[in-house]
């Protein structure tokens, strides 16, 4: 981090050691390799707050499952913009990393990148209309293409292992739904 000669003079300082300050460091090195980049953090090591898998559940952001990205209009109508905004971004960094594994700055990508399927998982027929709604909107765009939607207690058993059948059985059937995603 801080050198410790005092010729020391970055042309850069960035704050936070977390993924975006590394990602952007990244960046700018490959614009300009001459650079002189600082990061400065006030904890212990790299990513260990917002950055850190306990903090940002440790993958890469989407916006496929977050409803918040997808506000319904008091029209019904959902709107996606801000998830595919979210989306095209994240897309970004995928093209970065794999220029970077490509050019052999990053000898194995699976080091650190796990395609996991994605869900949201609602209940109560307020919530599954929704949830229905935002489905047809997100896959009528490519983005979202392979995205799945099912309201059946067999298909949810399949989808959520670890949620045993009686939970399934608790939440009513006729009101229950899952939105997967598969390896993003």
């Amino acid at each position: 981090m801080l050198q410790s000669s005092s010729s020391w003079q970055p042309d850069v300082v960035l704050v936070g050691a977390g993924i975006m300050s590394a990602t952007l460091a990244v960046v700018l090195k490959e614009l300009d390799s001459a650079l002189n980049i600082e990061i400065l953090e006030t904890l212990g090591g790299a990513a260990e707050e917002s950055s850190d898998a306990w903090n940002n559940a440790g993958t890469g952001h989407a916006a496929l499952c977050e409803l918040n990205y997808t506000p319904q209009h008091s029209d019904g109508s959902i709107d996606i913009s801000k998830a595919l905004e979210v989306n095209v971004e994240f897309d970004l960094s995928r093209q970065l990393w794999s220029y970077l594994v490509k050019k052999g700055a990053v000898a194995d990508p699976k080091s650190f990148i796990h395609p996991i399927p994605h869900m949201s998982f609602v209940w109560g027929a307020e919530h599954v209309a929704f949830l229905r709604k935002r489905y047809a909107a997100l896959t009528a765009h490519h983005c979202y293409h392979g995205m799945e939607y099912s309201e059946d207690k067999q298909r949810l058993a399949e989808w959520i292992p670890l949620a045993d059948a009686e939970l399934c059985r608790k939440v009513r059937a006729d009101t229950a739904a899952v939105l997967q995603l598969e390896n993003v």
